[in-house]
């Protein structure tokens, strides 16, 4: 029989975004901070393909239950963190086939408004998921870019219950937060 040793864990942290001065150590306090405001499910997430791959959750006894794990691969047109990336990337959604379009729940965006929604994304600075990627949980997402680049590296969210559209009252915030983490990472500071 095999297991997965503690090797396997120093191996994993030598992933760039998990190194000391990475992405995860950069985001840290805003995600933090983020979390003390708000008491909601933070995540930070990066691009895996199709799919986002989740790299840090903070979370607390009155957070909302949220079926996600780090080191969890997420749809990218199914969720928020996947569609905040997926808006400001260079990759062509409209080009993508049913099967990488997956449907979670019955809310989620099909491939055929995926375009007009990724437009939407784009115009307003953030995404949003009211229950698409899990039954009774909305979330609002921001981009983090590379300001040398001016290309999406990973997104933050912040997901709550679903009560109407009440997660839109942090939209300014969350913004704010990735403009701040984003001016980390495009001045060299991220190793």
């Amino acid at each position: 029989m095999y297991a997965l040793s503690t090797r396997t864990f120093e191996l994993g942290n030598q992933v760039p975004f998990a190194r000391a001065n990475g992405l995860r150590d950069c985001a840290m306090p805003i995600l933090s901070e983020l979390y003390a405001q708000t008491g909601h499910v933070v995540h930070l997430a990066v691009p895996d393909g199709p799919a986002v791959l989740v790299i840090e959750k903070l979370y607390g006894p009155e957070s909302v239950r949220v079926g996600t794990t780090v080191g969890m691969r997420c749809p990218g047109n199914a969720t928020a963190l996947g569609r905040a990336i997926l808006a400001f990337s260079e990759i062509e959604p409209g080009g993508a086939t049913p099967a990488q379009c997956d449907r979670p729940t019955a809310s989620t965006v099909d491939i055929a408004m995926l375009d007009t929604t990724l437009e939407q994304i784009r115009q307003r600075g953030y995404a949003t998921d009211f229950g698409e990627a899990f039954l009774g949980i909305s979330c609002i997402a921001v981009p983090i870019v590379d300001r040398r680049t001016g290309r999406p590296v990973a997104a933050m969210s912040l997901s709550a219950r679903a009560e109407g559209r009440s997660i839109l009252r942090y939209r300014a915030r969350m913004l704010d937060a990735a403009e701040q983490v984003s001016d980390h990472v495009g001045s060299g500071e991220v190793a």
